[in-house]
């Protein structure tokens, strides 16, 4: 590929955890391996150019560190929070107990557990009790050696996985922001293209009316004509719109749906409804060091009128370690079988933040194709027209991947 040639990458590289014994996931020197890539993806990135990497908590030092190293610079971490990772501790008085070859008495069965076949087994999870594996077992044990007793709750290191993190590094610009995206036509974050949206028209209305300055104050912003930095003197009329009906500004944050139900349960839902008193006084008079100037207070001062939990304020994205069912699903009706499918609903969004509309994308890890059928989706449905490539290992039988993504991909010609 040509120097200089490509606007964005976007891939999920492996985490040299072992993951389910997977070759590919057992790299070993992981810092190197990071470097290589990262070398050649710093040749053939336009200078300000992205690059989003997801990684692990434990091993994305590594790559961070080779990208840096490499020349990239660290621009942005997002966390991908949700709420269904699974625990892979093990019970340490179980192993003193297993150890010693004693036998665990008895006591229950957990009713927690499930009996049903894990999907990420290349089995299609199905909820009929016939197909269930009828010989795990579920049972509650107590421990029977003094050490098992002392050690009975104690697990081996980790918790609950409830977040992925993704990366952001830039290649350094040419100049400034300007003269660099004059040259390459990158190096801008699409900010309006992926903002959080308002939960309904009412939301966007009643933040719109709240924007509505008093005559008094001749202002950008909250501020009035007499604060510290004399940006209040523009007419209100050419003033900027204070909130974009496209929504909120994005976090570095990003949301599945569950995780937003328990955030609006915690914070409930509220609507922002305006200040009063003082602070609405401070608001819009000379609040340098708490000194007001006007004495009426105003509609807009400490809220924006829009109803809803805390999850407004972040981009929600549907998580499912093993995506639905209905996104697995191939058009052959096979399921796919990649065991980190990533939502193309996410793949998306990144692309959208860091690629422009006429631009080239990447995806060196491309697995079964995730970033290709998000690219196909944004020129067919939001009026794209990017240019992208996938690289992946060549056919296994295991792991028929290339075969998968033109299945995939097929589809959107």
């Amino acid at each position: 590929m040509q120097d200089n040639s490509v606007d964005s990458c976007i891939s999920d590289f492996p985490y040299d955890l072992s993951f389910m014994g997977r070759k590919w996931d057992n790299i070993g020197d992981f810092y190197n391996w990071n470097m290589q890539r990262a070398e050649g993806l710093h040749r053939i990135i336009k200078p300000g150019g992205y690059v989003a990497i997801f990684g692990h908590p434990k091993t994305n030092h590594r790559m961070k560190c080779a990208f840096e190293d490499s020349g990239f610079r660290i621009v942005e971490e997002i966390d991908w929070i949700y709420l269904t990772g699974m625990p892979k501790n093990q019970d340490i008085g179980k192993l003193f107990d297993k150890a010693a070859g004693a036998t665990r008495k008895i006591i229950g069965e957990n009713p927690y557990a499930s009996r049903r076949p894990n999907p990420m087994n290349g089995i299609t999870l199905m909820m009929n009790e016939s197909n269930w594996d009828c010989t795990k077992d579920l049972t509650i044990t107590a421990p029977s050696t003094d050490l098992a007793k002392k050690w009975d709750g104690w697990k081996t290191a980790g918790l609950k996985p409830a977040h992925e993190t993704i990366t952001i590094f830039q290649k350094p610009l040419e100049g400034t922001y300007i003269k660099n995206i004059e040259k390459y036509g990158c190096g801008g974050m699409n900010i309006d293209a992926c903002r959080v949206p308002y939960k309904n028209k009412n939301d966007i209305n009643a933040v719109k009316a709240k924007c509505n300055f008093t005559e008094n104050a001749k202002s950008i912003g909250f501020g009035g004509k007499e604060t510290i930095y004399g940006i209040g003197n523009t007419p209100l009329e050419q003033a900027r719109e204070c909130v974009q009906e496209e929504g909120r500004f994005p976090a570095n944050i990003i949301l599945d749906e569950y995780t937003a139900e328990i955030l609006d349960e915690q914070t409930g839902i509220t609507k922002s409804s305006g200040g009063s008193g003082d602070k609405s006084k401070g608001a819009l008079g000379k609040n340098l060091y708490g000194e007001y100037k006007n004495e009426e207070n105003t509609a807009h001062a400490g809220g924006l009128g829009d109803v809803g939990g805390g999850s407004r304020m972040f981009p929600i994205i549907k998580y499912s370690p093993k995506v639905s069912p209905s996104e697995r699903k191939l058009p052959s009706g096979e399921r796919n079988p990649h065991v980190t499918l990533k939502p193309v609903d996410l793949i998306r969004w990144l692309i959208k933040l860091l690629t422009p509309i006429d631009g080239m994308t990447i995806d060196i890890t491309a697995g079964s194709g995730t970033h290709g059928v998000a690219c196909e989706e944004l020129n067919r449905d939001e009026g794209y027209n990017l240019r992208w490539v996938n690289v992946e290992l060549m056919n296994t039988e295991s792991e028929p991947f290339c075969d998968v993504s033109k299945e995939r991909l097929e589809n959107y010609k």
